[in-house]
């Protein structure tokens, strides 16, 4: 615990403070629910609720949102998903829940949380995974294995089944994500699996008095994400940062405004390298900020590139045009949901530099005409969205 202190305090020594309280708050919620239980007929929901990165911040709030607007508000209990669920919290589920809910976000990963009971993140052990007797939903949750990273632990082949078998719906938030885990299970089970993508992606549908009509501006996000930098990067890290400067500054030279979103505090790693490479910006720091702060800054952007997944779907999900700085499998994935893999560069290629400026000036051009090919994509992804919230009418 003391080292995970330390290595906080020096990654993120401004924003320690609202983390430390943040995931204070979440430890505080586990206890009270293992302390008093939990109402009954409420919803446990099993997700990552503390701040820390914007990401998670918004996809876990969309998703209860997701539900609400559905179902009418439920009682929610927030859960971590990451810590390891005891057997007596199987009981208090079993006693007073309604359902529970798992996800979204890329939690089918191996390496995230040490000693997983799983080999995922959601940490339980199979044998409590059994005892469960409440219907259990896994909503948008991703498929998220890195480029070259290693395969699952034991463990994880026999918990995975058992997850799928027990679900009453298995959503996942890409085609891709689909294709991968399909590969983990029997062909009986790999026909429960249903796209449903991401909620952040149709945040318009989910906050629409919030999400105005975009204004005629040359703001340029950017996000890059620190995180398991050699495999995004394979191995070019700062050959990679340089074109994005250039291309950046390129649109910087033709009167965009720069701003770089820290999604995660470990972003700020490229600050350095970005202004030694002649690019010029504004910082704005989302990691610790709640909903409205991320849709406020989102929602004044007129181009965001970006490698973090949810540095894209979010404002994909609010209207405003994105740019993908491909450096993971998933972030392809989502772009060939859409039907848009044109609007995507693989950084891990060299000599990106001017494929990203083509790409940028493409999509900025006929701001209306992007404008409709998002909406016309929200809206096809809100109808499946539907149709798959059909099929959890009974729990809810």
């Amino acid at each position: 615990m003391l080292g995970k202190i330390w290595k906080a305090l020096r990654t993120d020594p401004a924003g320690f403070p609202a983390r430390a309280a943040s995931a204070a708050a979440e430890r505080g919620r586990l206890r009270a629910f293992r302390l008093k239980g939990m109402p009954a007929g409420g919803v446990v929901h099993y997700g990552v609720h503390r701040n820390g990165n914007a990401g998670d911040t918004a996809l876990f709030t969309a998703t209860r949102q997701l539900f609400d607007t559905r179902f009418g508000p439920q009682n929610w209990t927030r859960l971590p998903v990451r810590s390891a669920v005891a057997a007596s919290d199987i009981d208090r589920i079993n006693a007073r829940a309604k359902a529970v809910v798992v996800g979204g976000g890329g939690l089918i990963i191996p390496d995230s949380v040490s000693g997983s009971l799983s080999g995922w993140q959601w940490n339980i052990a199979i044998e409590d995974l059994r005892r469960l007797e409440r219907p259990l939903v896994l909503n948008a949750v991703g498929y998220n294995n890195f480029h070259g990273q290693s395969g699952f632990a034991e463990r994880f082949a026999e918990h995975v089944v058992e997850t799928v078998r027990k679900s009453v719906f298995v959503g996942l938030r890409n085609t891709g994500s689909i294709r991968s885990l399909s590969e983990h299970l029997p062909p009986e089970l790999a026909a429960k699996l249903r796209h449903q993508p991401c909620p952040t992606t149709v945040l318009s549908h989910l906050m629409p008095d919030v999400v105005s009509a975009p204004a005629t501006g040359r703001h340029l996000s950017i996000n890059l994400a620190y995180d398991r930098v050699e495999r995004r990067f394979n191995g070019r890290v700062e050959e990679c940062v340089k074109d994005i400067a250039d291309a950046a500054r390129h649109m910087a030279d033709k009167g965009w405004r720069v701003t770089v979103a820290i999604h995660d505090p470990r972003d700020r790693f490229f600050l350095p390298l970005l202004r030694r490479f002649g690019l010029g910006f504004d910082v704005v720091d989302i990691a610790h900020a709640g909903v409205p702060a991320i849709v406020k800054f989102y929602l004044s952007t007129d181009l965001t590139i970006g490698m973090r997944g949810h540095g894209q779907m979010v404002p994909f999900g609010l209207k405003r045009p994105i740019f993908t700085l491909s450096s993971h499998p998933k972030m392809n994935y989502f772009l060939e949901d859409i039907g848009r893999t044109d609007w995507g560069v693989d950084i891990r290629e060299p000599g990106f530099r001017d494929e990203l400026i083509a790409g940028m000036e493409g999509v900025a051009a006929d701001p209306d005409q992007t404008r409709a090919t998002i909406v016309a994509a929200q809206d096809r992804i809100w109808a499946l969205m539907q149709d798959n919230l059909a099929l959890c009418a009974q729990v809810f």
